[in-house]
């Protein structure tokens, strides 16, 4: 008797991404079996396109806050509702994320079909460029489980932190190469250029141990011409009678002056201050009327001119000093 095959259940989380929420589901509502998006009640259309999808479960978050392991908590445990015991696979896709049309018929997808109870798969991600041609690759992300019944590991930290049930890393999941995740995060410019600046101000507000000198390392470690590297978009990534890409809206608003508004609100702009984001435009955006204090403006000046040399012992050396004066 021929083995039934494991669900396929995606988890996902949104509030008002809806400027790739069509892509998002018109690419992977076509093989899988469930698809799960916790939404922070998103009032930009998200929730009416997910309506129009049989297999798309809708969970409500009224909470506000960007926790991503409690959200991506929820999702899973919903897909577990769904699955009603049977044997599953998750595959925790940010909604800007696309499995390719080919997934399924490669090696490593046939493996990933295969699995047993506890793999765990990680992908690189081919992130689209704004011409919509080309892609990039970039970034291992742990995106794919196959349940074993294990409980949710709560983990420290809001932003940044495992979506699907993890082992501390004891097991090291599995790299695919055979296809990449397709990744729209470079797609849509302004979108991600203020996204970047809110997710430096959530690290302030939220990990309160980080200095603003490892939040700059950590944004302007790959910053450059990544263009460079550019491939075109592989054809057999496509989905039958639809273009994705050309589904996503690079038109819309970005979301993220509001929420970081909510931030400067909540915390007071001093802050702030020592974050490297403070341009006019920004200032305009967020109706911040006091200049930057020259002193800040001095540091920001420091942290681009040692960027290029900061794993240099010297850099290092000063970067420490100044950790312990801001």
């Amino acid at each position: 008797m021929k083995q039934e095959r494991p669900l396929l259940i995606v988890t996902s989380c949104t509030r008002n991404y809806g400027w790739v929420t069509r892509a998002f589901l018109e690419g992977n509502t076509r093989w899988a079996d469930y698809i799960v998006i916790v939404d922070q009640m998103s009032t930009d259309g998200t929730r009416e396109m997910c309506a129009e999808y049989k297999n798309v479960v809708l969970v409500d978050d009224p909470d506000m806050t960007y926790k991503e392991n409690t959200r991506a908590k929820m999702g899973f445990m919903k897909g577990r509702e769904l699955a009603a015991g049977r044997d599953a696979i998750y595959f925790a896709l940010d909604i800007d994320e696309v499995m390719p049309a080919n997934w399924m018929q490669t090696e490593d997808g046939k493996k990933i079909l295969a699995s047993k109870p506890g793999d765990m798969y990680q992908i690189e991600w081919a992130n689209i460029m704004p011409d919509g041609k080309t892609y990039v690759r970039s970034g291992w992300q742990y995106k794919i489980f196959h349940d074993n019944g294990m409980d949710w590991q709560e983990v420290n930290g809001e932003m940044h932190t495992p979506l699907l049930p993890y082992t501390t890393w004891e097991t090291i999941p599995e790299e695919i190469h055979d296809f990449p995740l397709i990744h729209f995060g470079e797609y849509h410019q302004q979108w991600i250029h203020y996204k970047l600046l809110y997710y430096q101000m959530l690290d302030v507000h939220q990990r309160r141990s980080k200095s603003a000198i490892s939040i700059y390392r950590t944004y302007h470690e790959h910053k450059g011409d990544i263009a460079t590297h550019a491939m075109p978009i592989d054809n057999v990534w496509q989905y039958p009678g639809v273009d994705i890409v050309k589904l996503v809206d690079v038109t819309s608003e970005p979301i993220f002056i509001d929420y970081m508004r909510e931030l400067v609100k909540e915390d007071g702009i001093k802050r702030f201050w020592p974050l490297d984001i403070w341009d006019a435009d920004l200032q305009d955006k967020l109706s911040v009327h006091e200049k930057c204090p020259l002193i800040w403006r001095m540091f920001h000046h420091y942290l681009r001119v040692t960027q290029p040399y900061c794993q240099k012992t010297w850099c290092r050396a000063i970067d420490k000093i100044l950790r312990g004066i801001v």
